[in-house]
């Protein structure tokens, strides 16, 4: 691949620039829940965390230790490009930036209309269910791959952040949950959003082409260590 400096455009931004500006929103939202913390309700403080937290995710994913490309696309989808296919850069670049506004997004709606609220936490609770339930079955799939080669836990790139941060969210969420005041309202509304979140995590996929190497990952990072 080329280096860095010769980057341009959206191999450049493909890169390491959607990162850091991802980080700057970030912090530009977590400095709104400062802000606004005894303003806000928690479930309003639930969503901005989300939003907060994506991009630091994304940073464990794909920086340090980074690899989360190599355990996608072998673990789950036992490619013979583990680093370009089917998860490349640009792939996971729109799947977490759009993760990421929508939850901005979702944040100001439910603070400004609060009848999207219900519908918009039990979509959360699911998502923090479904970070939990992949990053687990990848680690576990990976350590039994790996195992002979000296891996000896079942972490994984993005399990740290699932762990301590998407879970307790989550808990969070499900303890503020009002099950007997949950209307078939926010059971579609939970449903739209959840089937949104889902096709930016897959849509991306189907775009990818095994046939471009342009957004290939230089190496599997974390992984490394037990493929060499």
């Amino acid at each position: 691949m080329k280096n860095t400096q010769e980057k341009t455009g959206l191999d450049w931004w493909c890169d390491r620039a959607w990162i850091k500006f991802g980080l700057i929103v970030s912090a530009v939202m977590f400095a709104l829940i400062l802000i606004n913390w005894n303003n806000w309700d928690t479930t309003i403080k639930i969503f901005a965390g989300i939003a907060v937290l994506v991009p630091i995710h994304v940073v464990e994913e794909w920086v340090f230790p980074g690899g989360f490309h190599y355990q996608y696309n072998v673990g789950l989808s036992k490619s013979d490009l583990p680093n370009a296919y089917p998860m490349s850069r640009v792939q996971d670049m729109c799947t977490n930036l759009l993760a990421t506004f929508l939850y901005i997004i979702l944040t100001f709606l439910c603070l400004f209309n609060e009848k999207f609220i219900t519908g918009t936490l039990i979509m959360t609770i699911v998502f923090c269910g479904l970070e939990l339930f992949m990053h687990t079955v990848m680690g576990v799939i990976m350590y039994f791959k790996l195992k002979n080669a000296g891996k000896t836990t079942i972490y994984g790139p993005g399990s740290i952040t699932t762990y301590w941060v998407f879970v307790p969210l989550g808990v969070i969420g499900l303890y503020n949950l009002e099950v007997s005041a949950i209307t078939s309202f926010d059971a579609i509304v939970a449903a739209v959003l959840l089937a949104i979140l889902i096709a930016m995590i897959f849509l991306p996929v189907k775009f990818s082409s095994k046939e471009d190497m342009t957004f290939a990952f230089p190496d599997a990072k974390y992984y490394e260590r037990f493929i060499h």
